[in-house]
């Protein structure tokens, strides 16, 4: 497993590397609370379920599945339904009867943890160190100024990107910034026609950091500011917008407060206004699939009830209040936007449809999924020769070579088609198949009559085919990947997923599928 911070590219400047970096501390500490909360000794003891193991270890159940989501984004724990279930390397290294167990040397770790915070006043003359940090004893008014200055640099980062999915949209000049901090993604909206009006509507002690941030009246150029809190503030008959932006609000707020703000936000739309949501969603994947979830822990604990919620749940309370188009789109960073639209005359739609694929396979059960072009696809004629020379079912079975699709047609159909999802399973290997066929199925129905499927070793369902050649299952029988000349192993490697050969007994085992989609 690559974990951000490991992915350094000294080639490109984009921040977010830093970004992670500064925040890597986050999955050390989730890991040192697992260990100390046994969550890995009760789960290799039988407690699967959610209110079996908060029970056992004393937990609050809501709070415990938060940090169980992380554990499963880091590849420590899988979730099967309504079940926990340790992954092979937790169950190796974590459980304390393993013989392999580790975990005391991982709490040594820990204990050396505090030491590193003196690394400045070890090398350095100067014992206070240079920078100027965040003291808890400052005034409210100077916490507040680095909060909105810290945040302020983060959104002039990302709000260029945000203006470009925004600029796809058709929508009228007039903007409503609500919890914008200084206004840094308004700004580049301002600047990008000079005809867009924005009000940052903020509280009284971000108003006046911002006026810090930016005291020349240049900097307000079209922007105008109003006070208040937006729950409360009572807005005139007259007051209404084309655009509302959130970013980074949300996750403030409980699930309840958060549908009140969305229900109060279109309500003061314009006919044919937009809304643009951006922030961190815990079902995102994305560039930074850890992401989500980790800031959700991050939330948990430097918030009094906030939550990063799921783009799934604020889609559903978007609907409820009314707005009839919607989308997500994942920033190149580590967050994620959703645009809402009161009607979709013109609200392009791209393509959201087929990136949605992505979390429907998820949903159906496979471990990960992860959308490709199909130029990514491998193929080679020496595939089907490992089939002839090393799998004791070539010749017996009607998917598999010498029968089955041949290499010249399996580049034709890939040919064929843009898109494809490459999907990682587990065994069985007919619960894996099952999965393949329903989404391919969903997909169909769902317009994407071309989607087609390609599975995983020999076709499981007869335990061997009938000797008159005639399947007696062809609405279920699927062509394997490697059986058509498809190179697994480079594919998986092109969309990013790890796959090695098992090396002994007891070794995970990943079942990797394709799904062609157009």
């Amino acid at each position: 497993m690559d974990l951000p911070f490991h992915k350094a590219d000294y080639s490109h400047k984009m921040f977010q590397y830093l970004e992670d970096v500064s925040t890597a501390y986050w999955f050390s500490e989730v890991l040192f609370a697992a260990l100390d909360l046994n969550i890995f000794e009760h789960i290799d003891h039988g407690s699967c379920k959610i209110d079996n193991l908060a029970e056992k270890i004393s937990c609050k159940e809501k709070e415990l599945y938060r940090l169980l989501r992380v554990l499963c984004r880091m590849k420590l724990l899988h979730k099967v339904e309504d079940k926990w279930f340790n992954s092979q390397l937790a169950g190796k290294y974590l459980v304390s009867d393993s013989p392999s167990y580790i975990g005391n040397f991982l709490f040594y770790r820990q204990y050396l943890q505090s030491n590193w915070k003196k690394l400045v006043e070890k090398i350095s003359f100067d014992k206070k160190g240079r920078k100027k940090t965040i003291d808890i004893n400052d005034s409210y008014e100077k916490r507040t100024f680095y909060y909105v200055r810290a945040m302020d640099e983060l959104m002039r980062e990302k709000a260029w990107e945000i203006s470009k999915i925004l600029s796809h949209e058709i929508w009228k000049p007039e903007i409503l910034d609500v919890g914008g901090g200084a206004g840094a993604l308004s700004r580049v909206l301002v600047k990008s026609n000079n005809n867009v009006k924005a009000t940052l509507f903020e509280l009284p002690e971000v108003v006046k950091a911002a006026s810090k941030l930016y005291p020349f009246e240049s900097d307000w150029f079209n922007i105008k500011t109003m006070e208040g809190d937006f729950r409360k503030y009572a807005f005139k008959p007259c007051q209404s917008y084309d655009l509302i932006l959130f970013s980074n609000l949300f996750h403030i707020y409980n699930a309840e407060d958060t549908n009140k703000l969305l229900k109060k936000a279109v309500s003061l739309l314009k006919p044919g206004g937009i809304i643009l949501i951006h922030d961190y969603f815990a079902d995102r994947l994305g560039p930074s699939p850890y992401k989500g979830a980790l800031y959700d822990l991050n939330i948990m604990l430097n918030t009094f009830e906030g939550e990063c919620h799921e783009s799934s749940q604020i889609i559903k309370g978007l609907k409820k209040a009314g707005m009839i188009k919607i989308k997500v789109r994942d920033l190149s960073s580590d967050s994620s936007v959703i645009i809402a639209g009161t009607d979709d005359k013109s609200f392009n739609d791209d393509d959201a449809r087929l990136k949605s694929w992505v979390y429907k396979a998820l949903d159906s059960g496979f471990e990960d999924a992860v959308l490709i072009s199909t130029d990514k696809i491998a193929t080679g004629s020496w595939v089907r020769v490992k089939c002839r020379y090393g799998c004791k079912n070539y010749g017996r079975k009607l998917q598999c070579p010498p029968l089955g699709i041949d290499l010249s047609l399996t580049k034709d159909i890939i040919g064929e088609y843009e898109s494809a999802l490459v999907l990682e399973g587990m065994p069985p290997g007919i619960n894996f198949y099952d999965n393949l066929l329903k989404l391919e199925k969903k997909a169909f129905l769902d317009g994407l009559y071309k989607a087609f499927a390609f599975g995983a070793g020999p076709c499981p369902y007869c335990k061997s085919c009938p000797s008159d050649g005639i399947c007696l299952f062809p609405d279920k029988a699927r062509p394997s990947m490697e059986g058509s000349g498809i190179d697994v192993y480079k594919t998986a490697q092109n969309a990013g997923i790890r796959l090695e050969p098992v090396l002994e007994k007891g070794q995970y085992i990943k079942y990797i599928g394709l799904l062609l989609l157009e």
